[in-house]
């Protein structure tokens, strides 16, 4: 069986988490930091673009390693519609969404424009995978109190269940056969109930609420 090359992109508000998988098997990681004073020189996120590209290139040299034959760009994503947890390959409106922040601006945005620039120049394909647009609530979750306003998705999905796979694997049970409530603790924190493979329920995302579905109901309201 072949063992497949991933090149793995996981942009964040200051770095970018770069790493290298031959088959299940990680052979190079880099944190590349970026200058902060540096990123506020763009006005928007993707402008961003071509300097962490660079930064990127420049630290993939500095560790031997080179993106011809990579089989798989995997990005982190964000900024799309709201979707159902998975891989998804970075088509032409997914990438449309991802360059304009449809639904956020947050640095995950280059994920996919990084995975598909890739992609074109050395060969192979560009996915997303869990991003944080992965929204599976059941109806229940989605009540707000507020007519017509409803709750949506917005939650570390990468993490939280690549933590219930791990977990899954560690006692010997597929993450789809388990019911668990996993916690993401970093830069934002966020707590949900996971039933077989699916996070159908938040208990709290304390990096910010979803004043955005409230707003939109307002200029909906206003015509604006």
């Amino acid at each position: 069986m072949k063992a497949y090359r991933v090149f793995a992109i996981n942009p964040g508000s200051t770095s970018t988490k770069i790493a290298m998988f031959t088959g299940e098997d990680m052979v190079f990681f880099k944190n590349v930091t970026h200058d902060a004073e540096r990123l506020k020189e763009f006005k928007e996120i993707s402008d961003q673009f071509e300097y962490r590209k660079e930064t990127i290139l420049e630290e993939l040299k500095k560790g031997d390693q080179s993106l011809e034959g990579v089989d798989a760009f995997s990005a982190r994503g964000g900024g799309l519609v709201n979707i159902e947890g998975g891989v998804y390959e970075v088509g032409e409106k997914l990438l449309e969404h991802a360059t304009i922040g449809f639904t956020v601006k947050h640095p995950a945005i280059l994920g996919a424009q990084l995975a598909s620039n890739f992609a074109k120049e050395y060969g192979g394909q560009a996915f997303v995978v869990n991003p944080p647009d992965v929204d599976e609530f059941i109806d229940v979750a989605r009540v707000t109190g507020l007519k017509g306003v409803y709750r949506e998705s917005r939650v570390h999905a990468l993490n939280q269940k690549e933590v219930g796979i791990r977990y899954g694997k560690k006692i010997g049970k597929k993450y789809e056969d388990l019911n668990l409530i996993i916690c993401h603790i970093g830069g934002g924190i966020s707590v949900t109930a996971h039933r077989h493979g699916t996070n159908p329920l938040r208990a709290t995302s304390c990096k910010k609420c979803n004043c955005h579905v409230f707003l939109r109901k307002i200029f909906r309201k206003r015509n604006v």
